[in-house]
């Protein structure tokens, strides 16, 4: 009876991708991505927020990588250490945006949809997995909330991983250990791949605040 039970549960999984895919087209049609002013004045200031200490980080390590090419090897782990402490301080505000995200998201009744990660879009090859995982559990889950959610808990965990690479990698470099070339360029993956999910984590936070203007609650809006 068991074995019954989950063969036929295995053979509905086809059904259950395919009419999740055709639903997800038709609901993403039916929504108009528009936010209320008070929901784009909170998106441009957070946005700006993020976007300046993701500059701030890519300023320092561009030049750890050009002061390493002129030679002044441990300039550049002096400058390796400053910019792992901008991600070090950017990520935790990161992981509560998006835990707040993840939150505001279930005092809605209907979430605008939301695409999931692409894992061509990654060069860490364990964040790219988890990028496929994504792709796979996305058309699988029923409601677009739950997708919401499945995507923002994805990128969260791709956050700490990014931040655990670069710890470990700037580490290396600074005891000098071997293969070191190969750790400066993990470190160029993460920074990419850091990039990534501040854009995804971006629009989801536009698919929310769309969300919730969406049902008039401004309430919401006011209280993130």
């Amino acid at each position: 009876m068991l074995y019954a039970i989950l063969g036929l549960a295995i053979l509905c999984l086809p059904l259950l991708y395919i009419l999740g895919r055709r639903d997800e087209k038709k609901v993403r049609r039916d929504w108009e991505l528009l936010l209320t002013p008070k929901g784009e004045q909170l998106y441009r200031t957070i946005e700006s927020r993020v976007t300046s200490e993701m500059q701030l980080a890519n300023i320092t390590y561009d030049e750890a990588f050009s002061v390493r090419e002129l030679g002044s090897i441990e300039e550049a782990k002096h400058l390796l250490d400053v910019g792992y402490k901008v991600i070090e301080k950017f990520s935790p505000s990161m992981l509560r945006l998006l835990a707040a995200m993840s939150t505001f998201s279930r005092m809605v009744s209907a979430m605008a949809p939301v695409k999931p990660l692409r894992p061509q879009s990654f060069r860490v090859a364990q964040i790219a997995s988890l990028a496929y995982l994504n792709q796979l559990l996305h058309s699988f889950v029923v409601t677009t909330a739950e997708r919401y959610r499945l995507k923002i808990y994805i990128v969260g965990r791709s956050v700490g991983l990014a931040t655990r690479f670069l710890l470990s990698s700037t580490r290396r470099i600074a005891e000098g250990q071997p293969n070191s070339e190969k750790e400066w360029e993990q470190i160029q993956f993460v920074r990419e791949d850091f990039q990534t999910l501040t854009e995804e984590s971006l629009e989801s936070l536009r698919v929310l605040l769309t969300s919730l203007a969406a049902e008039g609650r401004g309430d919401l809006i006011e209280r993130m």
